[in-house]
């Protein structure tokens, strides 16, 4: 008989008020306890170790805690109350997953037993997300011609702090100065969008960028299919699924040199590394991929081989399924 599994993925909102909080927090914790003991699962897989995972732990039942990117690799710098709770949360599990090797590293600093985490990345299923996949028809709804280079960023318009989109505007004119049939396509929306695209108008960029918006799951493989290179500027980040995404299509990435990436791009190798907010860097990786298209396709050959080999959807899957199924 397959496993019972109860997946409980909880996310404080970082916009309310410590006192709305807990009036959310609160009724919530009971209602879950009351599921639980409803339902009684034979595993609880937590994701994230918010002030839900106390109702889990405290229900006697088994789970796995599944954590990742800012929420763990900010615990040695938050408060000692949550990282307490965090570093409780995380003894009780009877497994942690994590998706980087960086958040092993970041959890075993606070004493949690390398012996029951396991990195495990999100993965890509390669029948979706390969470079055989035409992205002409995005190419003409966007107006982008044979003869253009287009980079495209995927990352979603939020903290300056955190994904940093402007970085990769500023970059843009710079990259024009040297490569003028250089296009960017910059997917994504948020509370930055207005900011992003005055900045672009300020450059006197606006023509060279595509600003589309959110785009639906099932397009996201003929965006990056429309592109030639992949760009991220997230300032902090574990395994990046649109890093992957991307690498999966056959693109050449241009990504921030942060723990996260590096386990995935070998600056040089196949892709390209620059340091975290730095426009100048990023444009002179942009330029030298712009003039180089046997490069780029080296780089985009290798990311897929790699995606096949460490990051391959059905792979992921079946190593979740394992752990599931040796708990019991």
């Amino acid at each position: 008989m397959a496993p019972d599994v109860l997946s409980t993925q909880v996310r404080t909102l970082p916009s309310l008020n410590k006192k709305s909080l807990l009036q959310r927090i609160v009724p919530n914790t009971l209602r879950l306890v009351r599921i639980l003991k409803q339902v009684k699962p034979d595993i609880v897989h937590l994701h994230a170790q918010h002030l839900y995972g106390p109702a889990i732990f405290l229900s006697g039942l088994p789970f796995i805690l599944t954590s990742w990117g800012t929420e763990v690799l900010n615990l040695p710098y938050t408060n000692a109350i949550r990282l307490s709770l965090a570093k409780v949360i995380a003894s009780k599990a009877s497994m942690v997953t994590v998706d980087a090797k960086c958040l092993k590293e970041t959890w075993t600093s606070m004493s949690i037993s390398e012996n029951k985490i396991r990195v495990i990345p999100f993965g890509v299923d390669t029948r979706k997300f390969n470079p055989n996949i035409n992205g002409r028809a995005i190419q003409k709804n966007l107006l982008l011609r044979e003869e253009n280079v287009v980079a495209i960023s995927t990352r979603p318009f939020y903290e300056e702090n955190h994904y940093n989109i402007s970085c990769l505007i500023k970059a843009i004119p710079l990259v024009l100065r040297r490569a003028r049939d250089v296009r960017f396509v910059i997917k994504g929306s948020g509370p930055l969008e207005n900011h992003l695209k005055n900045l672009a108008k300020r450059l006197n960029v606006l023509k060279e960028v595509r600003f589309v918006g959110i785009v639906s799951r099932s397009e996201v493989p003929k965006y990056l299919s429309a592109a030639d290179i992949y760009v991220s500027t997230c300032i902090v980040d574990s395994t990046s699924v649109s890093l992957l995404e991307a690498m999966a299509c056959g693109l050449a990435p241009v990504v921030t040199d942060i723990p996260g990436n590096r386990e995935w791009i070998e600056d040089g190798v196949n892709g390209f590394l620059f340091p975290p907010r730095d426009s100048e860097a990023l444009a002179e990786k942009l330029v030298q991929l712009v003039e180089d298209r046997s490069l780029r396709e080296s780089f985009g050959r290798k990311c897929f081989q790699i995606i096949k080999e460490r990051a391959e959807w059905k792979d992921c899957v079946s190593k979740m399924e394992a752990i599931y199924r040796s708990l019991l």
